[in-house]
């Protein structure tokens, strides 16, 4: 790879567009239990020990129960990682940027430096001689 081409610009618009998805999948994620809870008490009550009016809640209410408690650290895990991904990519641009204004002064400081007039004093302090 000969270089870098990196575009702040393209790159903040990616992360605010994945930013505003993530939001989104952040804002179903929480209804998530909620839908789970309701369907549940609508799922009906039919039961293995033959159900009946009193019954709380049948076995699709315990299998969305399950359910719900298994996918919801899943749920969770997505959501952060998300988020530590998009700020990864924030702070590896920052830094990228960063470098480049340091390798940007290194350069000027260097072309300052071959531009200015040579010193021809021999009997100046530090010059080497002959």
């Amino acid at each position: 790879m000969t270089g870098w081409d990196l575009q702040p610009q393209g790159i903040s618009s990616v992360l605010k567009t994945t930013g505003e998805f993530a939001a989104k999948i952040e804002k179903h994620a929480t209804s998530y239990g909620k839908h789970l809870q309701s369907a549940a008490e609508h799922a009906g009550t039919i039961s293995a020990d033959g159900g009946g009016k009193e019954a709380k809640g049948g076995l699709v209410a315990l299998a969305l129960s399950q359910f719900a408690e298994h996918t919801t650290p899943d749920l969770k895990f997505i959501a952060a990682r998300a988020g530590k991904s998009l700020n990864g990519a924030m702070d590896a641009t920052t830094e990228y940027l960063k470098g480049g204004q340091h390798m940007a002064e290194r350069a000027q400081a260097a072309q300052t430096k071959a531009l200015s007039a040579p010193d021809l004093d021999p009997k100046k302090p530090g010059r080497q001689t002959g």
